[in-house]
């Protein structure tokens, strides 16, 4: 993959954009097997969903997206997003794994 300033034509870029897409959907793979992992260690199912830790991790994700030029409302509200559906995901999960899943 070329460095944008490289890029010879829109195939390279689209290449590009394609690869980094990828990635995005690798990390988010990646990221739920930690959320699965992290129920391991969920006494109970109203332990999942961390409030205090979302408050902490969203104003983060702002000032990191700020930091390289990005949108940061934009980049909370997504993390907003994600974080509900990991959430919901992990409740799931670890109903099922303490056979209580309906």
């Amino acid at each position: 993959m070329k460095n944008p300033e490289n890029c010879s034509d829109l195939a390279d870029i689209r290449h590009a954009i394609d690869t980094l897409d990828q990635q995005i959907v690798d990390a988010l793979g990646l990221r739920m097997q930690y959320v699965r992992a992290a129920s391991a260690f969920k006494p109970d199912q109203s332990s999942i969903a961390a409030p205090d830790r979302v408050a902490a991790m969203l104003p983060q994700r702002r000032q990191w997206a700020q930091e390289v030029g990005l949108d940061g409302e934009f980049i909370e509200g997504l993390f907003k997003q994600i974080i509900h559906w990991y959430i919901a995901e992990q409740t799931a999960y670890w109903l099922q794994k303490k056979g209580l899943a309906q």
